[in-house]
């Protein structure tokens, strides 16, 4: 029905037709411009207007009760000369009702993306879990602001983690928000992508030779065998925890004393070298049927996901201190192995890196080792002084 809407008409509205659920006044004044009554007394402006494709769209205004007449003329107009200019603001509205919360989109897009593409997917999935999702969850991807990744910066440090973790949170922001550019979910700036990363101190944790028996004497007293054998391994072999927890019996040849990593952290095969204490080892691991796990874990079918708890039993009941940590044991290997005059370039290879600094990051010299070369130097000055 067109009628000129006026305030009068608005005070008196008339009741909807029996048999309907609703109906419509258009303006004649404002083309397009119409208003919406409902059985229950609601009404709502609306302006019906063709997209630059010829389809018939409408956008709502407001509501009568909200806003009043003139405001909603104003906001039809403005919205006509948007639409005059080739602009769309339904289409608009349709982009900003698309655009996710963080929890949907890393939830349903960007974790089911990486988990089988990354090796640090459970740490993604962990710092999403514990800190991302309950502080950002709700949130639409494009009310996430430079400031708020400052602000999460901050707070990470007031629990008292370290810059190195802080600096892994903000490249996960900055990596989740990429991805949603990427994909176009949503147009705008990565709110991370300028976050100041902050100075990481070099941490050298590496466990000495009564340490390490101590270790190994807590892992043999250990409750959970399946969790203590993998945790030895570590230690035997320099490996990363990730590949041990996958490590499959199809990838061990005891003959050859090889295990193979199909695919490392370096995102290539490698090969890694069983000593004779490894190989007792993995001797000694009941071969369970139809598993292929050498590590099963408590549900059929699915490897040992952790090994946290085992460790923080076995840590406490060897005396290490608090701080070490799993991967102190792939510090304290490749340590004795330098420390026993082993080149870096074999090291190197055993452990899997690509770059000899990364190894050399991961040796230590005992102070005696410094000490007898340092005497060396000095005997050879005090020869000449003679």
């Amino acid at each position: 029905m067109k009628q000129t809407l006026t305030p009068a008409l608005l005070k008196a509205l008339p009741p909807v037709p029996e048999g309907k659920r609703r109906y419509r006044l258009t303006d004649t004044e404002i083309p397009g411009f119409l208003l919406e009554i409902w059985p229950s007394g609601i009404a709502t402006y609306w302006l019906r207007y063709s997209d630059p494709r010829g389809r018939n769209r409408e956008v709502k205004i407001g509501r009568m009760q909200d806003i009043s007449l003139d405001q909603a003329r104003k906001k039809a107009r403005a919205l006509r000369a948007e639409i005059a200019l080739d602009g769309d603001p339904a289409e608009r509205r349709d982009r900003q009702r698309a655009i996710p919360s963080f929890q949907e989109f890393v939830t349903q897009t960007y974790l089911p993306y990486v988990k089988e593409r990354l090796k640090s997917y459970r740490d993604h999935e962990s710092f999403c879990r514990l800190r991302l999702l309950p502080l950002w969850g709700t949130r639409a991807m494009t009310e996430i602001r430079p400031v708020d990744v400052v602000d999460l910066q901050a707070r990470l440090r007031g629990e008292g983690l370290s810059d190195a973790t802080v600096n892994r949170y903000a490249a996960l922001v900055r990596r989740i928000f990429n991805l949603a550019l990427r994909w176009q979910v949503y147009s705008g700036i990565n709110p991370a992508q300028h976050a100041d990363m902050l100075r990481e101190h070099g941490r050298e944790r590496f466990l000495t030779g009564p340490e390490l028996r101590r270790l190994f004497q807590a892992l043999d007293e250990e409750p959970n065998q399946t969790a203590a054998a993998c945790i030895a391994l570590l230690a035997l072999t320099g490996a990363r925890k990730g590949e041990a927890l996958a490590m499959r019996w199809e990838d061990v040849d005891l003959s050859r004393r090889t295990w193979r990593v199909p695919r490392s952290k370096s995102r290539r095969t490698r090969h890694i070298p069983l000593s004779d204490s490894a190989v007792a080892l993995l001797a000694r691991q009941p071969r369970l049927p139809n598993v292929p796990w050498v590590f099963p874990g408590a549900i059929a079918g699915k490897p040992l996901e952790n090994v946290r708890k085992c460790w923080e039993r076995v840590r406490a009941e060897a005396g290490l201190l608090p701080d070490t940590r799993i991967h102190d044991l792939r510090h304290s290997f490749a340590s004795m192995l330098v420390n026993h005059g082993r080149p870096i370039y074999e090291v190197a290879e055993i452990l899997g890196h690509n770059q000899l600094s990364t190894t050399k990051r991961y040796s230590h010299l005992q102070n005696e080792r410094l000490v007898e070369a340092a005497n060396i130097a000095g005997q050879m000055v005090w020869m000449v002084g003679e």
